[in-house]
C-alpha cells in the first residue's frame, strides 16, 4: 500500500506540473486541461498502472460553439426512471414538481405501487443534484418518507415524474461570464412544514433552507434541506441559512485559489483577502432577501437579549464579513434565486425563478 501511494504520489506530481485538474469520484475521472495532447499524456501515464476506458470530451454534446452555452441535461436518465415506475399516464400535466408541503399520512393508506421507493427517490436526487435543481425540494420533501412511504408520498413522487416528462430534454443551460466571482443566493422558509394536525411531531416545526452558488455567473452546487434545529423566529431561521450555506462557500473559494496557484485559471486580482502565494479572489457575494438577517451578519454589536443564543454557534463566520472576502447583499424576494429551493411556488414565481437559475 506504501508502495503504491507513492506512485501515485509521483504521478500526480507529475500532473501538478503539467498544471492539470483532474477530479476523482468513486472510479470516474474528469480531466481539465486546455490543450488535449497534455490530457493525452496523461491517460497514457496513467494506463501503465490502472485499466482505464477513455470516454471521450464530455462536452461533445453539450457545448454550442455559437452562443458559447454550456448545456447540462439527462433526458435518457429521466426517460429510464421513468420506465422503471411504470408511469404511463401523462393526460394530467404538471407545471411545477410539488403543488403543496408533504406530511405524514393521517390515514396511512398504504402504496398502490410496487416499485422500490426509496431507489426512485436516489434515482431522483441523482437527477436533481446534477442537471435539474428545479426539483430539488420537491425531491427532498419525498425523500423525508422513505421510511414509510403512503400513497399520498407515492403520488407526490408520479406527479415528479409527470413535470420531468414535459421537461425531460431541458437541463442547465450555462453561458460562462468572464467575471470570474464565486457567489451565493440564499434563502429558508420558516416552520415551512408546520400543520395543525401534525403539532406533535418535532420535524414539522423545522425551517427548510436553501441556497445555490454561482461561478462566473453559473450554478455550481445548491441544496435544498431542513435545518437541524428549531429556529425561533424568521430572522434566526434565516441567518441559521445564511451560515450553513457560508460554510459551503469556504472550501470552494480555498480550492479556486488553489487552481489559480497552479495557474490553470487567472483570477481576477483585489483586496489581498484570501492571498496564497501572491494570488487573490474576489470578495463573495451572498444574495439574502432578509434585512434582519443582513443588520446580524453584518454589525459586530447588533445582538440583543432577544438574539443573543443566536451568536453561541453560529458568530464566527462574521469574522470573513468583517475582513472584507464575504459580502452580505440584499435582495428582493423575487429575485432570489434560493426561494425555488425552499417551498412550492405557484406556476408564474416558479417559471421566472427558474429561468433565471436554468436559463429556461
Amino acid at each position: 500500500m506504501r508502495l503504491r501511494f507513492r506512485q501515485l504520489q509521483a504521478e500526480f506530481c507529475l500532473f501538478l506540473r503539467c498544471n492539470c485538474i483532474i477530479l476523482v469520484y468513486v472510479d470516474d475521472c474528469l480531466i481539465f486541461f486546455p490543450f488535449k495532447t497534455t490530457i493525452d499524456q496523461v491517460i497514457h501515464t496513467l494506463s501503465k498502472t490502472y485499466n482505464l476506458q477513455d470516454e471521450s470530451d464530455i462536452s461533445a454534446n453539450t457545448k454550442d460553439p455559437k452562443n458559447g452555452t454550456i448545456t447540462l441535461s439527462q433526458p435518457g436518465l429521466i426517460e429510464q426512471v421513468i420506465q422503471d415506475v411504470g408511469l404511463t399516464d401523462f393526460s394530467k400535466g404538471k407545471d411545477t414538481p410539488a403543488d403543496s408541503i408533504l406530511h405524514a399520512d393521517q390515514v396511512r393508506a398504504p402504496r398502490h405501487e410496487s416499485w422500490n421507493y426509496r431507489s426512485i427517490i436516489g434515482n431522483l436526487n441523482y437527477i436533481a443534484d446534477n442537471s435539474r435543481p428545479d426539483i430539488s425540494m420537491a425531491v427532498h420533501q419525498c425523500a423525508c418518507f422513505c421510511i414509510s412511504p403512503r400513497v399520498i408520498h407515492e403520488l407526490a413522487v408520479k406527479g415528479i415524474f409527470r413535470y420531468l416528462h414535459a421537461t425531460k430534454s431541458k437541463g442547465i443551460i450555462m453561458h460562462p461570464s468572464t467575471n470570474l466571482a464565486l457567489d451565493m443566493y440564499v434563502d429558508s422558509d420558516f416552520t415551512g412544514m408546520w400543520h395543525k394536525e401534525h403539532t406533535h411531531l418535532p420535524d414539522n416545526v423545522l425551517s427548510h433552507t436553501g441556497h445555490v452558488i454561482f461561478f462566473g455567473g453559473c450554478p455550481v452546487t445548491w441544496a435544498s434541506r431542513l435545518q437541524t434545529e428549531i429556529a425561533l423566529s424568521t430572522t434566526e431561521s434565516e441567518y441559521i441559512a445564511l451560515n450553513s450555506a457560508a460554510r459551503e462557500l469556504f472550501p470552494l473559494r480555498q480550492l479556486l485559489l488553489d487552481i489559480d496557484t497552479h495557474s490553470f485559471i487567472s483570477l481576477p486580482k483585489t483586496s489581498p483577502h484570501d492571498s496564497i502565494k501572491g494570488s487573490t479572489l474576489l470578495p463573495s457575494q451572498i444574495f439574502e432577501d432578509n434585512a434582519a438577517c443582513i443588520v446580524l451578519a453584518t454589525t459586530s454589536s447588533s445582538f440583543k437579549p432577544r438574539t443573543k443564543h443566536i451568536a453561541l454557534k453560529y458568530h464566527h463566520f462574521k469574522d470573513h464579513v468583517i475582513n472584507g472576502s464575504l459580502q452580505i447583499v440584499k435582495v428582493p424576494t423575487d429575485s432570489n434565486n434560493a426561494d425555488i429551493f425552499t417551498k412550492p411556488l405557484v406556476q408564474f414565481k416558479f417559471e421566472h425563478l427558474r429561468q433565471m437559475l436554468l436559463g429556461w
